[in-house]
């Protein structure tokens, strides 16, 4: 694709920054300016003329120099107080301020003599302020006036139209230039339509995201006939389609086009893309497909690839996913090598939230702890960041889990996460929210209230908080989901017929290292050989793997463990030894549930140990214990006797209205 003729419409701040140029330059042999000030203004420079960022006001460069280093020194004070007394009171002024230009830039030709250029023709400066005077030379009189006007206004800080993209049209042409050339007469690409696509996706406008992507894409980049580009507008609007979660056959059949475009147009980097892309799409009645490691893949794509792998419904073991973890490190590393940069320095931080969730379900928390850590250091607090989101979403999660559920809301609804989030990223978090406080209600009795009543869209699994059956929609895996069956079945006293299931529960998870699910399922088989009069050899199976619980990762599993054992000693015989060991994993497991705030499980435990001490003849426990177990059933009997909850409606409230606000593209909440 050639380069078109570029444009470069002058504008106000220019103005301010050639006389910065000719007060730090003219004569700069003969000043005294301070090392450190050189460094900063020079910076402060180079940031203006690449024209990266939002052009600065006269107030704003003001401030910025008096912000310098140094600034009360000598020559600085000096050039800083010729800055802020500049001023331009006639047009005859500014035509002479441009006319005395070409002595920063001008060289002398060859054998004749006279003074060197100050800064070189070719140079990052010395272009643009041979470009400042060349636009300028191409005004005409009208214009220089017309100009003269917005500079004034941008001196007093006032709207001004200079900064306004005008429809060239050769038939109503202003008289502004009066040498134009060829990029002068026609309309090339502005960036303006792709702000507001970007804007319609991120507020979840979809006419406006629509109209303005069509209409970038629409716009003259070369001289050429075809664009070349269409392919671009085609995958982004896929990409919307696919952050919205709209799987239709309209995406689709858009993907297939955009494929089709990419492969006649030769654009490789665009096809894999797209390629890529398509294997992101939800599979239908088989195998997900993998990506293999090829030139332009992107390292997140290969990264995604762990979410196919973690399914246990694919039965892969938990080392494809470390592997593709590794891939996605090599490629990354190779797209830094060959500069083919990802679209944000933050994407190095992917692999690390991608890490945590493999590793916590190795059975390494700590481990996976650290990898969320690293994930939210080196990220942007109030970013759209997604890697930040993702590690803060799983650590507020982990918490909840551990019976932290405040420590874990204020982690959620703190403004530095949901601040600049995208509207299908507030979906993501509004779901996290709700799912902890339907864990958190799951465990007391109120979670019929919750589950019927504001609920954000989105996925959710409701076989986490309630016991109920497998939906025929849902694949059938061969390790979650003959656990929640065995925990529904088991509700209703009729495990025993779910043995089979356990055991090759046990046998998928122990293979594909599933860590987390094994120790629940060990546990569980345990419990089921206890019922069948087996209480030696349950009470050994949790034994050997209780040091792997004990250490309180997750404390619901050893509350589970530590309930399970002792009603394994205790039916394996009574002597008063044996029960001091189960009266001491019984203390373990009220602590860990009155945490968790089980208090159905809280009640068997205290009814348990109550029954212990009776048995020991230790009755000052025993009456504690039986006055611990009347306060239990009293909060339990005022939790289902409560009509709302007023904390939960408030948090809810919360989140409906941070959702109003994005939608209405508004990042800022009233206390």
């Amino acid at each position: 694709m050639d380069a078109h003729p570029t444009d470069h419409p002058l504008q106000p701040h220019q103005v301010g920054l050639l006389v910065i140029f000719i007060l730090t330059f003219k004569d700069l042999p003969t000043k005294n300016f301070d090392s450190e000030f050189l460094l900063y203004l020079l910076r402060m420079l180079l940031d203006e003329v690449s024209e990266l960022t939002q052009p600065k006001s006269f107030r704003e460069l003001r401030d910025v120099l008096s912000a310098a280093p140094k600034s009360d020194e000598g020559d600085v004070r000096a050039l800083i107080s010729a800055f802020k007394a500049f001023k331009l009171e006639t047009t005859d002024q500014m035509i002479n301020f441009f006319s005395g230009l070409p002595m920063l830039f001008q060289e002398k030709d060859e054998g004749t003599e006279g003074p060197e250029s100050i800064l070189g023709r070719r140079s990052i400066f010395g272009f643009y302020c041979r470009r400042c005077y060349i636009s300028f030379g191409k005004l005409s009189f009208s214009g220089v006036t017309q100009f003269y006007k917005e500079f004034l206004l941008w001196i007093d800080g006032k709207p001004n139209n200079a900064y306004k993209s005008n429809h060239k049209d050769e038939l109503n042409s202003t008289d502004s230039q009066i040498f134009q050339t060829q990029g002068d007469r026609q309309n090339w690409a502005q960036p303006e339509a792709y702000a507001s696509w970007i804007k319609g996706q991120t507020i979840g406008d979809e006419t406006l995201a629509k109209e303005n992507l069509r209409s970038f894409f629409e716009q003259r980049f070369h001289e050429g006939n075809d664009s070349g580009v269409r392919q671009l507008g085609l995958l982004n609007m896929v990409r919307y389609h696919y952050i919205h979660e709209e799987y239709s056959a309209e995406g689709r059949f858009l993907l297939s086009e955009a494929i089709h475009v990419s492969r006649n147009t030769g654009d490789k980097i665009t096809l894999q893309q797209c390629i890529s892309l398509l294997r992101r799409f939800p599979s239908v009645n088989e195998r997900p497909p993998i990506n293999e490691v090829q030139p332009n893949l992107n390292p997140l794509d290969i990264l995604y690839d762990v979410k196919k792998l973690m399914d246990d419904t694919n039965e892969q073991p938990l080392s494809a996913s470390f592997l593709k973890i590794a891939e996605s490190l090599g490629v990354f590393d190779l797209w830094c090598d060959t500069n083919m940069n990802t679209t944000r320095e933050s994407d190095q931080w992917a692999q690390h939230a991608v890490q945590a969730i493999v590793w916590n379900a190795a059975g390494c928390e700590n481990i996976g702890d650290i990898e969320a850590d690293v994930a939210v250091a080196f990220t942007s607090a109030g970013s759209s960041d997604n890697n930040r989101l993702t590690a803060l979403l799983n650590t507020a999660y982990r918490r909840a889990r551990q019976g932290n559920y405040d420590n874990a809301l204020a982690i959620l609804l703190n403004p530095a996460v949901w601040k600049g989030l995208t509207l299908p990223d507030y979906k993501i978090w509004a779901q996290e929210v709700w799912q902890v406080l339907a864990l958190r209600a799951s465990r007391r009795p109120v979670i019929p209230r919750l589950s019927t009543s504001r609920q954000p869209p989105g996925e959710r699994n409701m076989r986490h908080y309630v016991y109920i059956p497998r939906p025929r929609s849902v694949p059938i895996g061969k390790i979650s989901d003959p656990l929640h069956e065995l925990l529904r079945l088991r509700e209703c006293e009729a495990s025993s017929i779910m043995t089979e299931q356990l055991l090759k529960s046990i046998w998928h998870s122990e293979f594909l290292f599933r860590i987390h699910h094994y120790r629940i399922a060990v546990i569980l088989l345990a419990d089921a050989g206890l019922q069948l009069g087996l209480s030696k050899s349950s009470q050994k199976m949790i034994e050997d793997i209780m040091p792997q619980i004990v250490t309180g990762n997750d404390i619901e599993i050893r509350a589970f463990a530590a309930f399970t054992v002792a009603r394994c000693i205790i039916a394996a015989g009574h002597s008063v030894s044996g029960l001091q060991h189960a009266a001491w994993w019984l203390v373990i497991a009220e602590k860990d549930y009155m945490v968790l705030q089980l208090y159905r499980s809280v009640l068997d435990v205290q009814y348990l140990l109550a029954v212990v001490y009776n048995s020991m003849g230790a009755e000052q426990e025993r009456d504690a214990s039986a006055q611990r177990f009347k306060t239990t059933q009293q909060i339990v009997e005022d939790l289902e006797a409560s009509v709302a909850d007023a904390e939960t409606g408030a948090i809810l409230d919360m989140v409906s209205r941070v959702g109003i606000l994005e939608f209405e593209g508004s990042n800022k909440l009233e206390a």
